[in-house]
């Protein structure tokens, strides 16, 4: 892929945060990805009745809602406003995860169709429950791990708040809103365009597995948003570890 972000590891995007013109190149494609799909999506207005409770039009919505989230997503990057971002990844992992549940074809996925148009809330947890029965364990638990993480966000743990505070003399805290322009960290900047890039990634997996869109034209609207040639990489990758 041309960007190296699409295939980064969160991680090793934090020990090496200053790729700027790879991360550049990757927010230009990530954008036209999901324009493209904001639009094709689009095709869908006017044609499901507002009683009907089927699955393709939940299929539709829940859709329409996660390139929604993922666009603002990396809206906010550009304008360094992580925080709101991180926040929405969860938002996107259930999303994409109840879109997998709705489509397995049984008593569970009937069940929670019918509890969706109630307006009742599925939690992620029921989720996990399938996806162990339908993936294994260890799938489960990846994602139950992935989604705890995300959630620290959401629940404002230490950890997630540190990533908008950099040190000053003494090692005091300097929370990044403190000037203008914004101090944000490049650490966190990095870290999140790779988690984006792995749920953006999801998303177009998700689209082709379930619809609306058909396989072709999810690959098409993806492969044209990729450029020609990838920006290489500025330095050499290292490792940072913590004590």
């Amino acid at each position: 892929m041309p960007s190296f972000v699409w295939s980064r590891n969160p991680q090793e995007a934090r020990d090496n945060p200053y790729e700027y013109e790879a991360q550049d190149q990757f927010i230009r494609e990530a954008t036209a990805v999901l324009s493209g799909l904001t639009v094709s999506l689009d095709q869908f207005t006017m044609k499901f009745h507002r009683d009907d409770t089927g699955l393709a039009k939940a299929t539709w919505m829940l859709s329409l809602d996660l390139v929604d989230s993922l666009k603002e997503c990396t809206e906010l990057f550009v304008e360094k406003r992580h925080r709101v971002a991180f926040r929405l990844f969860r938002d996107a992992v259930e999303t994409i995860d109840l879109i997998s549940v709705l489509h397995a074809s049984n008593s569970l996925a009937d069940r929670t169709l019918r509890e969706w148009y109630k307006n009742d809330t599925i939690s992620h947890g029921a989720m996990r429950k399938y996806m162990e029965s339908a993936h294994g364990k260890d799938t489960a638990e990846s994602r139950q791990k992935f989604y705890q993480q995300l959630s620290k966000f959401t629940h404002r743990t230490y950890r997630a708040l540190t990533m908008s505070f950099s040190l000053g003399h003494g090692d005091m805290l300097v929370p990044d809103t403190h000037s203008t322009p914004m101090l944000i960290l490049p650490h966190t900047i990095a870290e999140g365009l790779a988690v984006l890039s792995s749920l953006i990634l999801e998303t177009i997996e998700c689209l082709i597995r379930y619809g609306p869109l058909s396989n072709d034209e999810v690959s098409s609207i993806f492969l044209g948003a990729l450029e020609a040639e990838s920006v290489p990489r500025r330095f050499s990758m290292r490792s940072v570890r913590t004590t």
